[in-house]
Formats: C-alpha cells, sequence, structure tokens
C-alpha cells in the first residue's frame, strides 16, 4: 500500500499546494518532509492566524487542519475561509473524533477527520485520493473507520 501511495503521490505537484495547520512541531515536520518526499508542495503554519495571514495571494489547493489549535480552532478556520469566499478540501486532525465534532465537520464540509495519533500514510492516501480525483471541496469522503460522517 506504501508503494502505490508513494507512486501516486508523485504526481500531485501540478495539483498545488498542501497547507499543514498544526500547532506540534513533530507533526508539522513530519507530514512537510512526507509529503515533499512524494513531490507534493507543503508549507505548514503553527496557528490558524499564520494561515490567513499568507492565505490571499497564494492560495493552497488542499488544507491538513489540526481541530483543536491554539487561537483559532480549526473548525473556526474552516468558517472564516468560507466566509472569505475560500473552499478548500481540508482534512481534520483531532485527539478525539467524536458525535459533535463529526457533526461540526461535516456542517463546514471537511472532508475527513483523523484520529491522533495517526498513522502518516493514512493522512497522505486522503490528501492523494482528494487531488487525483479532483474532489469538488467540501465533498465528504468518510472517516478514519471508512464511514461517511
Amino acid at each position: 500500500m506504501e508503494t502505490r501511495a508513494r507512486n501516486q503521490m508523485s504526481d500531485l505537484s501540478p495539483h498545488g499546494r498542501v497547507c499543514v495547520v498544526d500547532g506540534d512541531d513533530g507533526i508539522r515536520h513530519s507530514l512537510r518532509v512526507l509529503l515533499r518526499t512524494l513531490g507534493v508542495d507543503a508549507v505548514t503554519f503553527s496557528t490558524a492566524e499564520e494561515l490567513l495571514d499568507r492565505v490571499n495571494g497564494n492560495r493552497p489547493s488542499f488544507l491538513i487542519v489540526e481541530l483543536d489549535l491554539p487561537g483559532m480552532s480549526g473548525f473556526q478556520l474552516q468558517a472564516e475561509l468560507a466566509r472569505r469566499g475560500i473552499h478548500l478540501p481540508i482534512i481534520g486532525l483531532t485527539g478525539e473524533v467524536d458525535t459533535r465534532k463529526k457533526r461540526e465537520a461535516a456542517r463546514l464540509g471537511f472532508l475527513d477527520l483523523v484520529e491522533k495519533p495517526f498513522v502518516h500514510w493514512s493522512v497522505v492516501e486522503r490528501v492523494q485520493q482528494t487531488l487525483s480525483r479532483g474532489r469538488p471541496p467540501g465533498e465528504a469522503v468518510g472517516t478514519r473507520d471508512g464511514n461517511r460522517f
């Protein structure tokens, strides 16, 4: 499975930039290195506010966002992007996937929620699925266990 994902991910660079927003330095670094190793342009931010300050002129193609960020949450970030007319595919990362988070993620158009800790390939495959199929922003893919929200 890892080899298949690695081969498919090498074709994603024409699709644009993936932004990772997470308060954990280790998660940001490991996802950035993994995505870049596979030929995907990946940029990281530690807060939603940092992303919003830089998103205007260079809009990403995809976001991977921690829900429980310091300051503005991942849900608040999605709502602010929508308010600005920016609609992107988003995967949420969280310490615990519960019913409330699933409902809110579905309402805001998140593609998926992934529970931490996670296997990095699970996130990479979700990015690959979305970018390679050209899914429209907000089309739900499902939750980590394969069930829809």
